[in-house]
């Protein structure tokens, strides 16, 4: 299974890819924990051997 996140200002989403399943999730971001939506998310996921992750946190920061 491979995992992919973004961490976003508004929202964190996760994609997974077991075989030729995609599954997604949209979740609200929590500001004061950025990490938190992921770590639910993947926590009831089976073993995965490729994890990647992205955020535009710093970008909208930047941009407000």
């Amino acid at each position: 299974m491979r995992v992919a996140t973004d961490i976003g200002g508004t929202f964190t989403d996760v994609v997974t890819l077991d075989g030729n399943q995609i599954r997604g999730w949209k979740v609200l971001s929590t500001n004061e924990s950025p990490d938190r939506a992921v770590t639910e998310i993947i926590r009831d996921l089976a073993d995965f051997s490729y994890f990647s992750h992205g955020s535009t946190v710093a970008t909208n920061a930047l941009l407000e």
